[in-house]
């Protein structure tokens, strides 16, 4: 837990220094987000999902991408810089499309001791506060859908809907 906290700490400091002028919606007094999260889907991990489904508003946005989905750091820096890298080492200038905290990403990867193959993705949220959540219900839908509609299957694809900081549980 220490580590995670560490890692959302560090990213979200060197973003701040990096790219001062620019909006990033920082996890500023709020770093516990991420190994909570962390925590989460790993516990949901031990108990057979495989699927993860993200939303959220702006704030900790990033820090989520690098530190939790996993989207490579450097990905994340170079279209601050407004470059988009290629698949090899030769990178193109290009508009990323929208701002940073926007976009969303899937990663795959293997997981823990378990070698567990997991998905999670963090949808992309165009929009303000809550407009991502309807999303994310359709996509977990649609993904238990595809798995072949038992019950079973369904259990191994989580939604995970986090309210924006000035949000109120209803």
């Amino acid at each position: 837990m220490y580590t995670r906290l560490n890692y959302a700490h560090q990213w979200g400091a060197f973003m701040a220094s990096k790219f001062n002028t620019m909006k990033r919606f920082g996890l500023e007094g709020c770093e516990s987000f991420v190994p909570g999260l962390k925590f989460c889907i790993d516990s949901a991990v031990e108990e057979g999902a495989r699927t993860f489904v993200i939303g959220m508003a702006h704030r900790g946005r990033l820090n989520t991408l690098a530190n939790v989905v996993r989207k490579p750091m450097e990905v994340i820096m170079a279209e601050f810089q407004g470059i988009q890298p290629n698949q090899g080492d030769e990178t193109v200038n290009a508009n990323a499309g929208d701002v940073k905290y926007h976009l969303g990403t899937t990663f795959r990867r293997r997981y823990g001791d378990s070698g567990h193959e997991i998905k999670l993705t963090l949808m992309a949220n165009p929009s303000h506060l809550e407009a991502v959540n309807p999303c994310v219900a359709g996509r977990v839908r649609a993904e238990q859908h595809f798995l072949g509609g038992k019950t079973e299957d369904r259990k191994t694809v989580v939604p995970i809907v986090v309210h924006g900081d000035a949000a109120i549980a209803g």
